[in-house]
């Protein structure tokens, strides 16, 4: 069973992701999709010994409304529930709802552990809304830590097939096998997939590599894929362009671990690219050893 995993803030850019990651999972032939709501405001919740006749009347206001917008967050997941129940036709998407109290950050990561899931599907937001937002740097951290591949899902993205996918290189020892998971991945789509190296100035030595990248994956490729040298002084600038010129769905890239900050593709670019991404984006994970 292909199993997904949606964390959720139940505003409206979650729901897209939530809709995407059903979009996604009625493409496989058993699926299993969570959505997983964290609630922050109510970690501590005063029992019924500690409420006494001479608490301050604002302490009981305090816990009066604290346990309305833990009913109204409860209300909100449910009705985000039923609305991809219903959007949904596919009798083998099997669709469920947590709820539960803690920290995004911790919570999101100890699923990942328990549910395992093939893919985390969360939505993000610009630069403008990131300082006030929860998704805005929670995406972007969970992105970066876990170690299932991540579909970021843009606020402002209208839901389309995907048909066209870029997958930005910079020839590390990781790219047969993200493109190989890539292909397997999207293999119910059928994109094809572009390659593409984004360089100042192209030289022979980046396509030497480029070609070796080719070579490597021409017995085993099952999509289309070309090869694509592209020159640019920002990487990010340029495969966001190159995304609107080309009308592309879905931008692929393999991200390093923090201890790894010397590479093009640190955690510091993976965020710029995730929230300035127009598109989905699927983020691989590098293995530290390589």
């Amino acid at each position: 069973m292909f199993r997904i995993l949606v964390p959720v803030d139940l505003s409206e850019s979650s729901a897209k992701a939530g809709a995407y990651a059903m979009m996604f999972a009625s493409q496989a032939a058993n699926a299993q999709v969570v959505l997983l709501h964290c609630y922050q405001d109510y970690l501590e919740e005063p029992s019924a010994s500690r409420l006494t006749e001479n608490q301050p009347t604002s302490e009981i206001i305090t816990d009066n409304v604290l346990r309305r917008n833990q009913t109204e967050a409860q209300d909100k997941l449910d009705k985000l529930y039923h609305t991809l129940r219903h959007q949904t036709k596919n009798p083998h998407v099997h669709l469920e709802r947590v709820f539960m109290y803690g920290l995004p950050e911790e919570q999101i990561a100890d699923e990942v552990k328990r549910f395992k899931p093939h893919l985390l599907v969360m939505a993000t937001k610009g630069e403008s809304n990131i300082a006030r937002t929860f998704f805005g740097t929670i995406s972007t951290n969970i992105a970066q830590d876990v170690k299932v591949p991540v579909l970021t899902v843009p606020e402002t993205y209208d839901i389309t097939p995907i048909k066209r996918v870029l997958y930005a290189t910079d020839f590390s020892k990781t790219d047969s096998f993200a493109l190989t998971t890539l292909q397997q991945l999207l293999a119910p789509f059928g994109p094809a997939i572009e390659c593409v190296h984004v360089t100042e100035i192209p030289d022979g030595n980046d396509r030497s590599q480029l070609e070796e990248l080719r070579q490597s994956l021409q017995q085993s490729a099952t999509a289309n894929i070309t090869y694509t040298l592209l020159p640019g002084s920002d990487v990010a600038e340029t495969l966001q362009q190159m995304v609107t010129d080309q009308s592309l769905d879905m931008i692929a890239v393999t991200t390093r671990s923090r201890s790894m900050l010397e590479t093009i593709f640190s955690p510091s670019f993976t965020k710029k690219l995730m929230l300035e991404s127009r598109v989905p984006m699927l983020i691989f994970h590098a293995d530290d050893k390589v």
